[in-house]
């Protein structure tokens, strides 16, 4: 049970994470680096095994990562999925179509199975092996997104074609997450039947959701938005009903077995063609001057220290060059041909390479199951950590030109 007393020192360690985190965003930014990188980095630096580990308050440390905390930072994920989903319309999704769908299935399937080989030659189990190739799989939305949301090119074709099959990367990824859990309850594979059933299962629960917030959405804000603006209250009334059909799918998309974040986008996606768009990414937008710190920050927060002397330097190194050029290739080389433009279908590829919670929830799973200990749990944490280092760089190097004509 959550008290006052596991909530005050959460919302004391959450400031003495994001406000610093906020400083070190605005330097990198300054200096033309992603302000993701600076979030990211003041978690490790200030996180619960780092600095936040040995600063007490009261009888704890300052920083903790408890379940307020951890439910903190996935509420910031529905929020930033929301407003990346204001930018995109179902007409935009169906332009992307059988593109986003080609990049999306490869970018799953490209990364499992070189992750899975490429552990077995390293003489890991079976079991484990598996476990690594899905965490590899499933991209980051909130990277992606928040990536090309810095860099203004959200609305471009290839960011539209992104952005669609990171949705549909992360519904795999989730489907993929299923299998696991069954491999591990017994202790054997799963067949292809039921993962073909799970996948199609998920894709479809998801396109219902969808068609939901699409038909049912702006009609509902706009009801709310006839209220005459009276009081405060009334005049918050707008906003109130947006944000909260966010969470209200999210929930859905919850309660169906989705990640919570996929069904926040697809209520964005029901309002980006309401009258009412432009007022909510306003208010969003003010919204996320604290989520987006506070998300990444957490992420950062994840990472041991101390465990990085006992980890294998060679597997690392190799596993990390495994997660980028899997989805590069994976990615990447299929938007070349489908773009027919050398840039774009590489901007895609880059843009798929940060990795985040559903690759998180995956080693978890693995490591409350026993199936690897700490050490292997710490190595695909910093190797997670580093792809959210490296996307931004590929992605801002390669509009370099572009936006230095701006």
């Amino acid at each position: 049970m959550v008290t006052e007393f596991d909530v005050i020192p959460t919302i004391v360690g959450i400031l003495f994470l994001i406000l610093p985190a906020m400083l070190f965003g605005r330097i990198f930014k300054h200096f033309k680096i992603s302000e993701i990188v600076g979030f990211v980095l003041a978690g490790v630096l200030l996180g619960p095994f780092a600095l936040g580990g040995i600063i007490p308050f009261f009888e704890n440390p300052i920083v903790v990562l408890n379940d307020v905390m951890l439910s903190l930072w996935q509420i910031s994920g529905i929020i930033i999925l929301f407003s990346a989903g204001l930018h995109f319309t179902f007409h935009n999704l169906i332009k992307a179509g059988y593109k986003s769908a080609v990049v999306g299935i490869m970018g799953v399937i490209v990364p499992l199975a070189s992750g899975y080989y490429v552990s077995v030659l390293f003489g890991f189990d079976w079991m484990v092996s598996v476990i690594i190739g899905a965490a590899l799989s499933a991209t980051s939305i909130v990277v992606a997104v928040t990536i090309l949301e810095e860099i203004r090119k959200e609305k471009s074709e290839e960011g539209n074609i992104l952005v669609n099959a990171a949705v549909l990367d992360d519904i795999l990824g989730l489907a993929v997450l299923s299998a696991i859990i069954s491999l591990i309850a017994l202790h054997s594979l799963p067949s292809v039947e039921s993962i073909t059933v799970t996948i199609a299962k998920d894709i479809g629960l998801w396109f219902l959701i969808l068609m939901g917030a699409v038909f049912l959405l702006p009609k509902i804000v706009h009801s709310v938005a006839m209220t005459k603006p009276s009081s405060l209250e009334a005049r918050g009334a707008k906003e109130a009903a947006s944000l909260g059909s966010a969470f209200g799918f999210a929930a859905i998309a919850s309660t169906v077995g989705l990640n919570p974040i996929v069904g926040a986008f697809a209520a964005g996606m029901g309002l980006a063609g309401s009258k009412l768009a432009g007022q909510v990414k306003e208010f969003v937008g003010r919204l996320k001057v604290i989520v987006e710190p506070l998300f990444f920050v957490i992420i950062g927060a994840h990472v041991n220290l101390v465990q990085i002397n006992e980890m294998n330097l060679v597997f690392f190194i190799v596993i990390l060059t495994v997660a980028v050029f899997s989805k590069i290739i994976g990615c990447g080389v299929p938007s070349i041909f489908m773009l027919k433009n050398r840039s774009k279908g590489l901007r895609i590829g880059y843009g798929m390479v940060g990795r985040g919670e559903v690759a998180f929830i995956t080693i978890g799973v693995g490591l409350s199951a026993g199936v690897f200990g700490d050490v292997i749990y710490s190595t695909m944490v910093l190797v997670i950590l580093a792809t959210i280092f490296i996307t931004p760089i590929l992605l801002q190097n390669s509009y370099k030109k572009e936006l230095q004509r701006k």
